[in-house]
């Protein structure tokens, strides 16, 4: 039942190939206790039914919602292009996103509302995750890689977390106002196109902006095999992506400002990152092409 009186808030869904777990997340999102919701889907042209099965479930649903819409675009561009088409076809002020494979919790978005009316200020708002999928130990083992005592930071120390690696934000508990973020113009990095919370959160930084916290659990993540999560943090294909944050985030600024002091750190860094570099300079990136130069000359020297 709609309440007039109450702010519609988008909650959308970002899939790729998530037919064997999106309609467990579309009844998640059905039975929020918060009345007002759009309900919007941002797949990123998913070669499995899941376009057909949320067709289907939004047919048999679609009274339960404000709007619902089906977003598909003419190419994949990865999580991150995903992410940017989410947010932009967001109509409402109050934005909460899932993967298509994690669950809200009941009262997901009336506590974040809740929070919101009370910290209007707030652009960004985290809170705590239950974690499922895997077995009962490495459920805890994963909920224990969250450190929420990072909130109590300051931002400057949060940001040096960050950028040093240690993501300890939940991005699956982000509940958004979508009209401040783009008023301070932040974007998900294509450039890393499935790393999208770690860049995000360091460019909110930099932008002074205040990372919220509610000491409550919001939302279901769920651990399998098929998911660039901490579930998998032991694949070269996350590990790629740490490179690439690494190497814009991390590597750039420091080269600005000490290039051997850079070159040193990217040393210690294993031999898949300056493959990477690499590619990147054969893959039109020619403004990195030089550096690339610069690099293979000092690490000879100092193999001598």
């Amino acid at each position: 039942m709609i309440d007039n009186k109450k702010p519609t808030v988008t909650v959308s869904v970002t899939t790729y190939n998530s037919a064997k777990y999106v309609t467990e997340t579309l009844e998640s999102i059905k039975h929020q206790s918060y009345p007002n919701l759009i309900l919007q889907i941002s797949d990123d042209c998913s070669t499995d039914n899941t376009i057909d099965i949320c067709e289907r479930w939004i047919n048999k649903n679609k009274n339960r919602f404000v709007k619902t819409k089906i977003i598909v675009p003419e190419s994949n561009t990865g999580v991150t292009g995903n992410c940017n088409r989410a947010w932009d076809a967001c109509e409402t002020c109050y934005y909460k996103g899932i993967a298509g494979d994690d669950l809200l919790l009941p009262d997901c978005i009336e506590k974040n509302m809740q929070y919101v009316t009370q910290h209007p200020e707030a652009i960004f708002v985290f809170s705590k995750i239950q974690v499922f999928g895997a077995d009962e130990k490495r459920n805890l083992i994963i909920e224990k890689m969250f450190d929420y005592s990072c909130f109590k930071m300051t931002p400057e120390e949060q940001l040096d977390r960050l950028l040093n690696g240690n993501n300890f934000i939940p991005a699956s508990t982000a509940f958004v106002n979508i009209d401040k973020v783009r008023e301070i113009n932040l974007r998900h990095d294509i450039r890393i196109p499935n790393l999208e919370d770690l860049p995000k959160w360091v460019n909110a930084l930099r932008l002074k902006v205040k990372f919220h916290f509610m000491d409550i659990q919001t939302v279901k993540y769920r651990i399998h095999n098929n998911s660039l999560s901490t579930s998998n943090i032991l694949s070269p294909r996350f590990h790629e992506q740490l490179d690439l944050f690494w190497l814009y985030y991390t590597f750039d600024d420091l080269y600005k400002k000490d290039p051997d002091e850079a070159i040193k750190m990217a040393v210690k860094r294993n031999s898949y990152f300056y493959k990477q570099w690499y590619n990147l300079a054969t893959s039109k990136r020619v403004m990195l092409a030089s550096r690339i130069v610069e690099w293979i000359n000092k690490l000879q020297f100092w193999k001598k």
